[in-house]
């Protein structure tokens, strides 16, 4: 029986799980998502999101990932077998969390490289320069059709995708304290300090009208409070920003000792994320915008796809100062180091799944993974509108749906006592039981009502389609599922035979 390994230090857990959860998603993809539907009107939606929904779901992940990881488990596999005396079903409905953050990472990975890419191309000066011009349009057209040859892919793209795997590969396979670790605890302070003073530059560009980009996000607008859709995208991007629903921390989780305070740990990655996200991330991308286009030309960069603006605005403020290939180089490079956090937290839940479940070493379930990830990679990179196919199943409504799986076997299955009692051993912090409730009927309850309404108004839209990218994007999410799956079952038998399990079954 293998030993698993554990976090070395308490600031080299709350580093790689807030590395975790910190990467392109709160620095590119909530600038996109916030420009998209209409600034305001998404961000109320997305804190009523937060609070009723995320950092619940954050704390139920860290209870029992340290309670599973007990047991042996790492991977939505097998912790929801524990729940069910492994029967098939179940590690079948736990492969889907398995799946979600695999088909994330497949596109995840591809936009990683993007920024690894920009950076060397800051250091050759080859990114455009900027177009003095009152046309909004004229002066972004440049960095918009940079950013389409860019990815086409280039063959420059391409390069860069095939290094940024073999990064990937070589620190999973450096095992979670030497490699996973040790990149967090150098990347997240970095990106932080580095971010802060890039928010003082976007904000004070062009005699501070990156202020202007600020009112935008956070003026307090009602106009999308009936629109499904963008209760469905902001409940998705606080899914996708903590990284719940995929079962990316509740591996963390179990790696950590026995004796961990998992609440404490719970909030402050929670407080970490929503600061790089909500403070660092509204003060670069968006005021950039505004500073260098003007707010006509938001829309059509919003509409180039999630994670896009901010490769079309940070280079374009950034060539308008002093030695900016030299800001840009450091910018990109420090991005990339958050998005690497990112991936290798996506990628490990299904070398967990190899490790713990078909007991293979860490050598070959790090090479398997890695196989997977970069044949869905090349998809992101070839097939049209694969990434955001991928990006809307995977990273926004199939997060909501097991989320709510999460909250009704691990809080109602499990049982709301013993659930209290997880939580409130080894914490100083003492939730009252009144958190348990809220979790156990308010978070489920908005889950379902958004689910619900965007089923009634936008589901027939968005399932019936005749564009042949999609549906093939659709195809290879539910093969995907199916490998998963199969996995699950083999990997029964296996599980059944260990001394660990049967003493679980017993009980």
């Amino acid at each position: 029986m293998n030993k698993r390994e554990t976090w070395k230090t308490k600031v080299g857990l709350i580093l790689a799980a807030a590395g975790n959860a910190v990467g392109l998603g709160n620095i590119l993809r909530f600038p996109s998502k916030v420009a998209l539907y209409g600034g305001g009107a998404f961000m109320l939606p997305y804190f009523i999101a937060l609070f009723l929904m995320g950092l619940p779901l954050m704390i139920i992940e860290w209870v029992i990932g340290r309670y599973a990881g007990r047991y042996g488990h790492g991977s939505m596999t097998g912790i929801l077998g524990l729940f069910f005396k492994h029967a098939s079903w179940a590690r079948i409905l736990g492969s889907v969390g398995v799946a979600i953050p695999v088909c994330i990472c497949m596109y995840y990975i591809y936009i990683e490289s993007w920024t690894l890419g920009f950076a060397f191309l800051s250091v050759l000066q080859k990114l455009p320069q900027p177009v003095i011009s009152t046309d909004a349009h004229e002066a972004a057209k440049p960095y918009i059709d940079f950013f389409r040859n860019y990815t086409s892919p280039s063959a420059t793209a391409y390069l860069f995708l095939i290094l940024t795997l073999c990064i990937n590969w070589f620190i999973l396979q450096r095992g979670v304290v030497k490699g996973i670790e040790i990149t967090a605890k150098i990347g997240m302070p970095l990106l932080i300090l580095f971010g802060i003073f890039l928010s003082f530059l976007c904000l004070s560009a062009k005699n501070w009208t990156g202020f202007e980009g600020l009112k935008f996000i956070y003026n307090l607008n009602f106009s999308g409070i009936t629109d499904p859709k963008i209760w469905v995208e902001a409940a998705g991007q606080i899914f996708f920003t903590l990284s719940l629903g995929m079962g990316a921390i509740a591996t963390y989780a179990s790696y950590v000792r026995q004796r961990e305070d998992i609440v404490k740990a719970g909030f402050i990655t929670a407080g970490i994320n929503e600061f790089v996200e909500v403070i660092i991330g509204a003060s670069i991308v968006i005021p950039a915008a505004f500073a260098m286009f003007s707010a006509i030309a938001i829309p059509e960069l919003a509409k180039e796809g999630t994670f896009r603006i901010g490769f079309m605005t940070m280079p374009a403020i950034f060539m308008s100062f002093p030695v900016g290939w030299f800001i840009s180089f450091v910018w990109f490079s420090l991005l990339f180091l958050a998005a690497l956090t990112s991936s290798l937290a996506l990628i490990q839940p299904l070398v967990a799944l190899f490790e713990d479940e078909m007991k293979w070493s860490h050598t070959k379930a790090v090479t398997v993974s890695m196989i997977l990830i970069t044949v869905g990679a090349h998809f992101s990179a070839f097939i049209p509108h694969f990434i955001d196919e991928l990006d809307f199943w995977s990273g926004c409504v199939f997060l909501l749906l097991f989320g709510l799986v999460e909250i009704v076997v691990f809080v109602w299955i499990f049982g709301i006592n013993n659930f209290y009692n997880e939580l409130t051993t080894y914490t100083k912090i003492r939730l009252p039981k009144a958190f348990v409730y809220t979790v156990a009927f308010v978070s489920p309850l908005f889950i379902a009502f958004v689910v619900y309404f965007w089923v009634i108004k936008e589901l027939k839209n968005t399932l019936f389609t005749t564009d042949p990218y999609k549906i093939f994007a659709r195809v290879f999410i539910l093969l995907i599922l199916v490998l998963l799956g199969f996995i699950a079952v083999k990997s029964r038998k296996i599980i059944l035979k260990d001394v660990r399990y049967l003493r679980v079954i017993k009980e």
